[in-house]
């Protein structure tokens, strides 16, 4: 059976900084702010993204939050740049239900794009990530490390949450997150199979992180190395990696099972 490991991502992000918070506090003092409700209406959230949310300096947020999350989408693990083209601020909660929240250093993130930008080729894409969650409200935290490190793979690819973490209400709230929410898995059948992988391949990029692992795994065994001290050595080279691979935390997953 699988068992628990290092995280999806764990973003240990700390307090705002000094710059971007002051950032903050001059949109929150602007004309406007304080007519916008706790929870706003579908005009009145337009007007808190464009009047006030993008009115803040998102390359200083962008590279503050992809320091914290070592270069990688928070979600999927893979890499982006630090630049609009390839990434975008996520709220974790939505903008459009949370004024306050819309302009809260905690509640933000950075996401790859989900394949929402690609050409379909006239076929139906299988978004992931920001572009799958859209206003959706998650209980899914990447601050919370114990959730995080309950975060299991599979050697066909797929991303699920361990059956010892929380009640059973929790795991199956967990597990709508990372399916129909962000769609971790692409789009998958009743019995659990995998038909179509998202338009950024994240499943087959899993799938080939988990065996490259395993097959890390078996040379050591192999030569007559594959001790704990390997590991951990494995381990810290994979956390040093700044920015850090992309699906790092399936080949932590893997190690965390060996010996």
């Amino acid at each position: 059976c699988a068992k628990t490991g290092s995280s999806m991502i764990f973003v240990d992000k700390g307090p705002c900084p000094q710059e971007i918070q002051e950032d903050i506090d001059a949109q929150k003092a602007k004309d406007g702010w304080d007519e916008i409700p706790e929870i706003p209406n579908a005009e009145q959230a337009k007007r808190l993204r464009e009047e006030f949310f993008d009115a803040l300096d998102k390359t200083r947020i962008r590279t503050e939050l992809l320091k914290k999350q070592h270069g990688l989408c928070v979600y999927c693990m893979t890499r982006v740049e630090n630049n609009s083209d390839s990434a975008v601020i996520e709220h974790l909660y939505p903008l459009s239900k949370s004024k306050q929240r819309a302009l809260q250093y905690a509640n933000l993130f950075v996401s790859c794009r989900g394949g929402k930008d690609r050409d379909a080729n006239g076929h139906r894409r299988v978004l992931c990530c920001d572009a799958k969650k859209e206003d959706s409200i998650i209980n899914l935290d990447p601050l919370n490390k114990d959730m995080m490190d309950n975060i299991v793979y599979y050697s066909d690819g797929r991303i699920d949450i361990a059956e010892s973490y929380g009640t059973r209400i929790i795991r199956n709230q967990l597990r709508q997150n990372l399916q129909n929410h962000l769609g971790l898995n692409g789009k998958i059948l009743n019995d659990g199979s995998i038909v179509s992988d998202t338009e950024t391949e994240i499943v087959k990029g899993r799938r080939d992180a988990y065996k490259e692992e395993r097959d890390f795994i078996e040379e050591l065994e192999q030569m007559g190395e594959l001790t704990q001290e390997r590991i951990d050595e494995e381990i810290e080279n994979l956390l040093s990696q700044n920015p850090r691979e992309d699906f790092v935390g399936v080949k932590l997953f893997v190690l965390s099972q060996t010996l």
